[in-house]
């Protein structure tokens, strides 16, 4: 979970700064691969035992059509060009996340889709990314909430164990509450 959330920090930072893109996998680096040695070196010595641990797959990146959401659709929402989509395929999600560039190749709009446990799971995550001084949700998904700031407005929403969090670079309740509405209708039914 904690690569999940570094992707999304990262985003919403690129989204405040006006940068964009995360590089590599946020959870990689010379700490993993200190460790990674360590434990091969590790296992070489060790007998073997009946467990066996696998890291999660890696999200894979491509640029495709977003499948819950138009290129048209977005541009439409938030009064900008978006010449470009990435698509962020994760282990275990209904469908990708997705990320709507600018001409400028700054985010515009980036949607996370995941799966919690149970749906109080998921609540208490969206309460955690949009912080009690959010506008509550009544009328999308099951619990959620908004908030807008003078640069971005982020909303998280509920639809069962299922957690949507949408980024926008625009301070704009409407606009958010526009693209979560759609993307529920489109996502595959659980």
């Amino acid at each position: 979970m904690s690569r999940r959330c570094a992707l999304w920090c990262a985003l919403a930072t690129a989204l405040l700064l006006g940068t964009a893109g995360c590089t590599g996998n946020p959870g990689a680096g010379t700490a993993g691969t200190e460790s990674g040695s360590q434990s091969e070196e590790a296992t070489t010595a060790a007998a073997p035992t009946s467990e066996t641990t696998t890291a999660p797959a890696a999200p894979i990146t491509t640029s495709e059509p977003c499948p819950y959401l138009t290129q048209a659709f977005i541009e439409l929402t938030v009064g900008q060009r978006i010449p470009r989509v990435e698509t962020i395929t994760v282990e275990g999600q209904p469908a990708p996340d997705c990320i709507f560039y600018r001409n400028d190749d700054t985010a515009s709009v980036a949607i996370d889709l995941t799966p919690y446990p149970d749906p109080i799971a998921a609540q208490n995550a969206a309460l955690a990314l949009i912080t009690p001084a959010a506008m509550p949700i009544t009328d999308i998904g099951e619990y959620g909430g908004v908030l807008v700031t003078a640069t971005q407005t982020l909303l998280a929403v509920t639809s069962g164990p299922l957690l949507i969090y949408i980024v926008t670079n625009q301070p704009s309740s409407l606009q958010a509450r526009t693209i979560a509405t759609t993307a529920l209708a489109g996502l595959p039914p659980a």
